[in-house]
């Protein structure tokens, strides 16, 4: 058995002789033994008791509250004790949270140069503080939702590229795991008929809101996906439709489609954030299943530039039906999408952007599974066979797999709505 003097122990523990001493003096710590010259040994035991007073010290007991402690063996104790700790460990990891954010503070205050802190650099900043892979998912997810313009931006700025930003909004992971878990992602949905909620028959509704474009529109489709809605858009109007979205397999499905039916569809792998077109570019922008990668907020203001004077904008966004939804669905909503709202509180901030509301409705329940959840279970059924050896393949599809059951007991209380706007004078 490993023993140890008295100096190692104080040194393995910042502590004085003379500490050590007082603790052997008041029996709070007493050597495990002798040498021959009697000098103290204390023991692998003694050093485990040792780390407990150290703890309970470090959480404000006196000594004599932890000598009582220490001698107790009731249950009650150990339990508290326990508790003591995960309460201290979750201490330790918002300190290291608030080391990091005064850091960023500081550097932003004082006009520092910020450049050199990379990806790199930042996944050393959050081990050394301590934040764990569900610390660092709050961390992103708050950031997400107090400033998503500030959160993407913060993003670029270690050096991902705006595809790996916005993945990492939308899954709001650990920067080092998110890729994995974003090609377990593409892999499932890439071959959907559809990336997100919808059907036909919403498009063609929210279509016949929109009045008066001119005979051939200029319309642009943001994040259009495989494009289920853009070829919709390009038969009723016959017009071209350009079509963006930052992933080229999706837009490659759409061309073929697109050239199958002898329709007019541009693609464009370009990203919705800053886009490059000119001032009153389009007619019509539709974002059907995509704004929210923006923000709803956001979107309704950058987008508006590019809308010609009565044009109109037209997208869909995951809302509440109802002001108080279960607890269940709200514990749930504040994880994955904290700053969902109601259709009547979408339809005021779209006022007080300077839009006309022109309609609103809400998707019916087939557009959530007829090709999007029931193809996506029966995919995933066969992918977790394949990678059932593989934590994050399986830790993507039971993430999946609870947002279906979410939706199944509470699809009477939140979905999606689609939105149709005109663009008039800015009041």
């Amino acid at each position: 058995m490993e023993t140890f003097r008295i100096t190692e122990l104080g040194k393995r523990f910042g502590l004085a002789r003379s500490t050590l001493l007082h603790y052997d003096h008041i029996g709070l710590l007493k050597p495990g033994g002798r040498t021959g010259s009697d000098y103290r040994v204390y023991t692998e035991a003694d050093l485990a008791r040792l780390e407990r007073i150290c703890f309970f010290r470090e959480a404000g007991l006196g000594l004599a509250d932890i000598a009582r402690i220490l001698d107790s063996s009731e249950e009650e104790a150990e339990v508290l004790e326990r508790r003591l700790r995960e309460i201290g460990r979750e201490i330790a990891v918002l300190r290291g949270q608030q080391r990091v954010l005064a850091c960023m503070l500081r550097t932003v205050a004082g006009g520092v140069d910020s450049s050199g802190l990379d990806k790199e650099l930042w996944l050393d900043l959050q081990k050394a503080c301590s934040m764990d892979k569900k610390a660092l998912r709050r961390w992103h997810l708050e950031f997400e939702r107090r400033s998503p313009k500030g959160h993407h931006d913060f993003l670029l700025g270690l050096g991902l590229s705006e595809k790996e930003a916005i993945q990492v909004r939308m899954l709001t992971k650990n920067v080092d795991e998110n890729g994995v878990a974003m090609r377990y992602f593409y892999e499932l949905f890439e071959d959907l008929p559809r990336q997100g909620p919808g059907c036909a028959e919403a498009t063609h509704q929210a279509l016949d809101l929109v009045k008066g474009l001119p005979g051939s529109p200029r319309v642009l489709d943001v994040g259009c996906g495989r494009g289920v809605q853009t070829r919709i858009l390009a038969r009723r109007l016959g017009t071209r439709v350009l079509a963006i979205d930052n992933h080229r397999p999706v837009l490659d499905h759409l061309a073929r489609d697109a050239a199958c039916e002898g329709l007019d569809v541009e693609t464009r792998e370009l990203s919705m954030i800053d886009m490059p077109f000119e001032e009153e570019s389009f007619d019509l922008i539709w974002a059907e299943g995509s704004i929210f990668i923006v923000g709803l907020e956001r979107g309704m203001e950058e987008f508006r530039p590019f809308v010609a004077q009565g044009g109109y904008l037209a997208f869909t966004e995951m809302c509440l039906f109802e002001p108080d939804p279960p607890p269940e669905l709200r514990r749930w909503f504040d994880e994955v999408y904290p700053d969902v709202r109601t259709i009547e509180e979408v339809r005021t901030m779209a006022g007080s952007s300077g839009w006309d509301v022109v309609g609103s409705f809400r998707l019916p329940d087939r557009a959530w599974w007829d090709d999007y959840y029931a193809p996506m279970l029966e995919r995933m059924a066969g992918l977790k066979i394949l990678h059932a050896d593989e934590p994050e393949a399986q830790e993507v599809y039971e993430r999946l797999e609870h947002e279906v059951e979410m939706f199944r007991k509470h699809s009477g209380s939140y979905g999606y709505a689609f939105f149709v706007l005109r663009k008039g004078e800015r009041r």
